[in-house]
């Protein structure tokens, strides 16, 4: 069964089963597997954690995004198509910090490509997918890593909600949350492929335990300059019906096309602002602002969280 297939019938089971019993049948397949000794073995990498980090245009937040997770990685690979200062800043980041970083520039609109490349340069066994504007809690990291040492053996999808702010600090989406899989265990096969609109991480199903953490681990932050969101959104569009012409090009006719304007801040004030439309004010009893990031916004912007 081709990848594309097998997300169609995996969505249809899901659907007809329920989550729970979904996974429980699939992690049943797995166990059964396992006692029989059909589990292939994959020595080659490292016992640690990489961090994959795809970043376009995030010097608000690499910061804290990367220190957020300083005590559960030991190695970032950092796939960088900034035309803003990020670069500078991870480069900051490096020398005062100390941090392990395996940096490329890449400037490729295929977002299927730009995963395939960070999780080619990674080396550990465990895989965090993390990008710019992705802030971990500070309570989360000592279940992480107690679920990491608990489970040398057998391959894993570890899914768990980041909380999504949107337009500001104080503002979140009616749905809240964003559930993946950002954390696994590097399995035969693994890579990333276009599902759809989207890329996804696949992890071969018949032998990767799936595990879902019942409550939001972190933050994901879409805030930030209003010709940031306008770019990331061309980006998903110039992936999603994959474009031919040049990024720069497809920008602007889209602009004039759908804000009748040349302009790509005039553009870019209009799309927040339709953004916005759709908010609710986030209650921090879900899940308390990161301490590093009450810190960072206080130091570098003068806001109280």
């Amino acid at each position: 069964m081709s990848t594309e297939a097998y997300l169609k019938v995996r969505a249809t089971i899901r659907k007809l089963l329920g989550r729970k019993i979904a996974n429980l049948v699939r992690n049943s397949v797995v166990y059964a597997r396992t006692a029989l000794g059909l589990i292939p073995h994959e020595d080659k990498r490292r016992e640690c954690v990489s961090a994959l980090m795809r970043v376009y245009n995030e010097e608000l937040w690499i910061e804290p995004s990367m220190l957020s997770v300083k005590d559960l990685v030991d190695e970032y690979v950092v796939i960088d198509a900034s035309a803003d200062a990020t670069p500078l800043i991870v480069e900051e980041l490096i020398r005062r910090h100390r941090l392990n970083v395996i940096y490329e520039r890449n400037f490729d609109t295929d977002k299927v490509r730009f995963g395939q490349r960070a999780l080619e340069l990674s080396t550990c066994k465990w895989i965090l997918r993390w990008d710019g504007d992705f802030v971990m809690h500070e309570s989360s990291i000592p279940l992480l890593k107690e679920f990491i040492q608990k489970r040398r053996r057998g391959y894993y999808a570890v899914y768990w909600s980041h909380v999504v702010l949107v337009g500001d600090l104080y503002h979140t989406t009616r749905e809240m949350f964003h559930i993946e899989h950002w954390l696994s265990k590097y399995a035969p096969g693994a890579r990333f492929i276009r599902s759809g609109d989207f890329e996804y991480f696949y992890l071969p199903p018949d032998i990767t335990y799936r595990v879902e953490i019942g409550k939001p681990l972190s933050f994901h932050l879409k805030v930030g300059k209003p010709v940031d969101f306008l770019l990331k959104k061309y980006r998903f569009e110039h992936f999603k019906y994959d474009i031919k012409e040049p990024f720069e090009d497809f920008v602007r006719k889209r602009v004039k096309e759908e804000f009748a304007t040349e302009s790509i801040e005039e553009a870019a004030e209009e799309y927040y602002k339709r953004l916005l439309e759709n908010t609710v004010p986030y209650d921090r009893r879900v899940l308390d602002y990161p301490k590093i990031l009450k810190e960072y916004v206080k130091r570098k912007l003068g806001i109280d969280l």
